[in-house]
């Protein structure tokens, strides 16, 4: 029996799903040209034979290509190729606040570029920090691992003592703020969450594949210890039709009507 992968902490990785697999091979097939625009998908049974799986989870993966707007299901045709960029790459439930902090398995972070920075008046206001003081800028980009699509652009910023946890970035999928505890003893006391609309980015469109004007969706996460004091903020530019953040409330049938509400 295969041995579970688990992460640095010891606790288990969270395997791929079989659906997602098949998803991704066939978007990555469809992004490189091998299967262009207008041809038609092998049926439901090759599929099945060619990844080995079940009818089931084929049919799990090609609803998720149609929900991407990838392909179209025809009657007496079969399915074709619409399209070779979705228009909508990932859809994460979160079913709590903390799940606000996570990204799918099938991504990867990888360093662009580091450089020390002194934080000016307009990037403090966007950090919430002081204006002067001194971070090590760490910038990312997050892709799906099959189909290379960039999710979003990634600035992380920690103290300058820390600058060496961009090292490990993208290694195993881990959060940097469990790399800043793993290393350098940061404990995590409180996150601050700000999300916001915009465009993005002009010096992020070439990495993200996007033309100039392309509506993004910011997410600032500030991480703070004990003393309150910020030892690292990320800011994520997502390009509008490629992430969506979605949390579903459900009152607490225990508190009656008029009671609580909690995270589904």
């Amino acid at each position: 029996m295969p041995k579970r992968a688990t992460n640095a902490g010891g606790r288990a990785a969270v395997p791929r799903k079989r659906y997602q697999h098949v998803a991704e091979s066939l978007i990555a097939d469809i992004r490189s040209g091998r299967l262009s625009v207008g041809d038609t998908l092998p049926g439901e049974l090759e599929l099945t034979t060619q990844f080995s799986v079940s009818r089931h989870t084929v049919r799990e993966a090609l609803r998720r290509l149609e929900d991407l707007g990838l392909i179209g299901r025809h009657q007496g045709v079969g399915t074709v190729v619409k399209s070779r960029q979705p228009t909508q790459s990932y859809v994460q439930a979160v079913r709590s606040p903390a799940e606000l902090l996570q990204y799918p398995a099938e991504s990867k972070l990888s360093v662009l570029a580091t450089e020390e920075v002194r934080v000016g008046r307009k990037l403090a206001r966007q950090l919430g920090c002081t204006t002067g003081s001194r971070w090590v800028r760490i910038s990312c980009l997050r892709r799906l691992r099959e189909s290379r699509l960039p999710i979003c652009w990634v600035d992380v910023y920690v103290l300058p003592d820390h600058a060496a946890v961009a090292e490990a970035i993208g290694r195993r999928a881990q959060p940097v703020y469990e790399i800043l505890e793993q290393r350098f003893g940061q404990k995590v006391a409180t996150v601050d969450i700000e999300i916001k609309g915009g465009t993005v980015p002009p010096h992020m469109l070439d990495s993200l594949e996007v033309p100039e004007g392309t509506p993004s969706l910011t997410v600032v996460r500030r991480y703070a210890g004990p003393d309150q004091r910020l030892f690292e903020i990320s800011v994520s530019e997502h390009p509008a039709d490629r992430y969506t953040y979605s949390l579903q409330l459900k009152r607490g049938w225990q508190s009656g009507a008029n009671g609580g509400w909690s995270a589904a």
